[in-house]
C-alpha cells in the first residue's frame, strides 16, 4: 500500500508521527515529511492508526 500526504490539508502537528515515527517526520522547516511512501500489510494497522490521527485528514491510504 502507499502513503498519500496532500500537503495543502496537512497542518504538521505531527500526531502521525508520534504513532508512526519511522514513517512520518516534522523536519526542521516544519513540515511534514513521509520518510516510507510505501508500506506492506503487516503496517496496515499502525497506519491506519496514524492516518486517523490526523486531525485535518491529511492522510490516506492506497491499496
Amino acid at each position: 500500500m502507499r502513503i498519500e500526504l496532500d500537503e495543502a490539508t496537512c497542518s504538521s502537528l505531527g500526531m502521525c508521527e508520534a504513532v508512526a515515527p519511522a514513517f512520518f517526520e516534522v523536519g526542521d522547516d516544519g513540515a511534514l515529511v513521509v520518510l516510507q511512501s510505501e508500506a506492506g500489510e503487516e503496517q496496515r494497522a499502525l497506519l491506519e492508526q496514524a492516518v486517523a490521527a490526523c486531525p485535518t485528514a491529511a492522510l490516506r491510504l492506497v491499496p
